[in-house]
């Protein structure tokens, strides 16, 4: 008998249905998003009449659609482009990693096709690149995603929207940028010059809400998971079903609709019919992200994750409870990073308010985090900050999600007072801060025992 934990099939994805959950998947179709969509076209639209598009900024926080919203509308344009007999390129840069203008550049360079010129003064490499756009000539939209990554190293933002004003280009040469960015200020903070040039248009994605989200998820869910179809309902109040994929082809709604001979595009999504989902399975994953961040993404993760844990259970229907595992696992995951990610300061705070925990203080005050802070700053060698340089680092902790820091009453020289507390628990806290190597020396239990053997000389 075969004892394997593993099988080729699940009772509860589809063949192949995992991969609309994943992120890795970018949907062709966003009804959510239809009008920021309609604005992004008018800014592409003058590319179409074989001029340049406008140079356009899309911001809002992760998870909101701005990458898929750029591929989905780019791709049609790039369509008629193509039936037209336009000259048109489009090129879509990632800017993870990239903090430079320089380096970004030289990639460009590579991504239109022409050698990398990598070691050259920076004008050098931005001859390199207009060259590359004289070769290719037409409209060049450019996409670049995540373009917060450049800080206010804006030489090449300021360069590219002015290259044809400034005859860096041929005149049959139309080059635009479309910047994509997760940080809201980051725009406000770049030169003036740069910034004026640089944006013709800007389009803010708002958070979804929680029917939005659950739009989303009914979508991906039929895909994903077995069993699982959506029902529409028409105007007059008949409902249909359909279980068609609406990322094939055009990824029109209309196009489905035709498919099961309906004649009215006008229908709304009004559930989702599923023989693996319990009814508030979507509702609970939507409710969750919204009330977080309003990220599709993040519902998605939620949904993906209670029914991996609902398969590794056993179970063949997803629930409420895997639902809030998923949640709680998914939140531990982020803490996690997020601690992984600090700097040392953040470190020694986090490092501070975990031994104090350990000695099951409760109601840490800040002076209480700085006087264990001073040790371990001394115990590791780095710079000791003063109090209130440290209570910003345990502030943001509480930012991102890794303490709790609560208002309490007003300090004693009538500034802010807080009470901290993880939320996690400490030997997670412990497990991050053991993997960084100036930490990996400390014993942390016993520096909370030594810690709660002094508070106890001092009674």
């Amino acid at each position: 008998m075969d004892s394997s934990p593993y099988s080729t099939t699940s009772e509860i994805f589809a063949v192949g249905g995992e991969d609309y959950l994943k992120e890795g998947h970018t949907p062709t179709t966003l009804p959510e998003r239809q009008d920021e969509i309609l604005k992004l076209r008018r800014s592409l639209k003058p590319a179409a009449r074989g001029a340049g598009a406008e140079n356009t900024f899309l911001s809002g926080k992760a998870g909101q659609g701005k990458t898929a919203a750029a591929k989905a509308e780019l791709a049609e344009l790039e369509a008629f482009a193509d039936a037209q007999n336009l000259d048109l390129t489009t090129v879509f840069f990632s800017c993870e990693g990239i903090s430079s203008s320089y380096t970004l550049a030289c990639g460009l360079c590579e991504e239109l096709g022409t050698e990398n010129p990598n070691g050259h003064p920076m004008q050098k490499v931005l001859d390199h690149l207009w060259d590359a756009m004289n070769e290719i000539g037409g409209t060049v939209i450019i996409v670049l995603d995540e373009i917060d990554n450049l800080g206010t190293d804006d030489k090449i933002l300021y360069s590219l929207p002015r290259a044809r004003d400034k005859d860096y280009v041929n005149d049959d040469v139309y080059p635009s940028i479309i910047g994509i960015s997760n940080d809201l200020q980051w725009r406000d903070n770049l030169d003036p010059a740069a910034k004026d040039s640089l944006y013709d248009d800007s389009i803010f994605f708002a958070p979804y809400d929680a029917n939005e989200l659950r739009d989303i998820l009914s979508r991906r869910a039929s895909k994903a998971f077995r069993d699982t179809s959506l029902v529409y309902e028409t105007p007059e109040g008949e409902e249909f079903e359909i279980n068609i994929d609406l990322d094939d082809d055009d990824g029109s709604l209309a196009k489905a609709f035709d498919e099961i001979n309906a004649d009215r595009t006008d229908c709304t999504l009004l559930r989702i019919d599923s023989e693996v989902l319990s009814d508030d399975v979507i509702p609970l994953c939507a409710a969750y992200a919204a009330q977080d961040k309003g990220s599709a993404r993040q519902a998605i993760k939620y949904l993906r994750k209670a029914a991996a844990i609902a398969e590794s259970e056993g179970d063949a229907r997803v629930e409420e409870k895997h639902v809030r595992t998923a949640q709680g696992e998914a939140e531990r995951e982020l803490i996690i990073e997020g601690m992984e990610q600090l700097t040392t300061q953040g470190h020694l705070a986090l490092a501070a308010v975990t031994i104090l925990e350990l000695a099951g203080h409760s109601g840490i005050r800040t002076r209480d985090v700085y006087d264990v802070y001073k040790s371990l700053s001394d115990h590791i060698d780095a710079d000791r900050l003063a109090q209130r340089r440290m209570r910003d680092h345990l502030i943001e902790l509480d930012m991102l999600s890794i303490i709790y820091a609560r208002k309490s009453a007003s300090g004693s020289v009538g500034g802010e007072a807080y009470t901290f507390e993880l939320r996690v628990e400490p030997s997670t806290a412990i497990e991050v801060l053991e993997a960084v190597s100036r930490f990996d020396s400390i014993d942390f239990n016993e520096l909370a025992k030594n810690w709660l053997n002094e508070q106890q000389t001092l009674r």
